[in-house]
């Protein structure tokens, strides 16, 4: 599951740093930290509904609970 939230937010947001972390160690609870200059002017609320929109999907599915942090990338 690791791979998939990874690259499905490598893809959606091209110009990003992501890390993706297994926050329990049973494969449901993960922690997201990206870094993406597409986050600029977006309040945090708007930032981490990004990034809903891209693995949302996965949530009450595999993904039991998600930890998004977002940073703005200064290129």
């Amino acid at each position: 599951m690791i791979d998939e939230l990874k690259n499905a937010l490598n893809e959606a947001f091209k110009d990003s740093l992501v890390e993706v972390r297994d926050l329990t160690g049973g494969g449901d609870h993960f922690e997201v930290s990206i870094e993406s200059a597409a986050f600029e002017g977006k309040s945090m609320i708007q930032q981490h509904q990004m990034v809903y929109a891209v693995v949302g999907h996965w949530i009450n599915g595999p993904v039991h609970a998600l930890k998004i942090n977002t940073r703005i990338r200064k290129i």
